[in-house]
């Protein structure tokens, strides 16, 4: 399979909140907030938009061992700074290079850390003395955790849920993705999608071996019966 990503619904949505926080208003808070299930797609995404060429942010991805100081040192390195002590001149030192460089934050698997208040009240601080845009990406529950945080909460003006793949979406990844101008059938893009679940980490995987299947065919069509839609999932249902 070919290695892209694909402008399916919830790369579309995430572009535009993505623009929508930088053209906002001085009187609009520009926090963002990506959530949904695991295997939906929204790391791929985030990753994606962030290295697009009119996209100028940095990324950093939370761990469950992080700290305040082990956070910060991360978003200083990625900016290209030495870290310093204490952590509020490092906090500073942040500030200054984001507002200089007019530069967004990327904050992936917030999960981790949003027990945290030192963390989340310094991403806090952070966007409050910079007003840059700061993009907040977690699981399915985040947007219920972090809206205990409400001076946190409060600050979010774009948010979007990851929704499953639909029907459209399936088609759009078999049409953009597969080699050798591999076609699917109507019927077996709508077992996969329904099978998956709209999950895109199956679906794709799905694909892939349905590629491999009809490579080995030499077929350049495929149809529902010319596959075992159980046999291809068998796979991904072993977790």
């Amino acid at each position: 399979m070919k290695l892209k990503t694909v402008e399916v619904k919830n790369v579309l949505r995430c572009e535009e909140l993505f623009d929508n926080l930088n053209s906002r208003s001085a009187i609009v808070e520009g926090i963002g907030l990506v959530h949904g299930p695991s295997g939906f797609g929204k790391t791929t995404t985030m990753t994606w938009l962030f290295n697009q060429d009119h996209v100028d942010a940095i990324y950093v991805r939370c761990r469950a061992t992080d700290t305040p100081s082990s956070l910060l040192t991360k978003i200083a390195f990625e900016m290209g700074l030495e870290p310093k002590y204490p952590l509020g001149r490092m906090v500073d030192d942040i500030v200054e290079r984001m507002r200089y460089k007019e530069l967004s934050l990327f904050v992936d698997e917030v999960d981790y850390v949003i027990g945290s208040a030192r963390i989340m009240e310094s991403l806090r601080d952070i966007y409050d003395l910079t007003q840059q845009p700061v993009l907040l990406i977690g699981m399915d529950q985040i947007a219920r955790r972090i809206s205990h945080r409400k001076q946190l909460f409060n600050r979010i003006s774009e948010w979007i849920e990851f929704q499953p793949a639909d029907f459209e979406d399936v088609a759009l990844f078999a049409d953009e993705l597969l080699e050798n101008e591999i076609r699917l059938e109507e019927d077996l893009l709508d077992a996969v999608q329904r099978k998956a679940n709209g999950e895109v980490r199956r679906i794709l995987s799905a694909l892939e071996k349905i590629e491999r299947k009809a490579i080995a065919a030499d077929r350049d069509k495929i149809s529902l019966d010319d596959v075992d839609i159980r046999e291809i999932f068998l796979d991904s249902r072993r977790r």
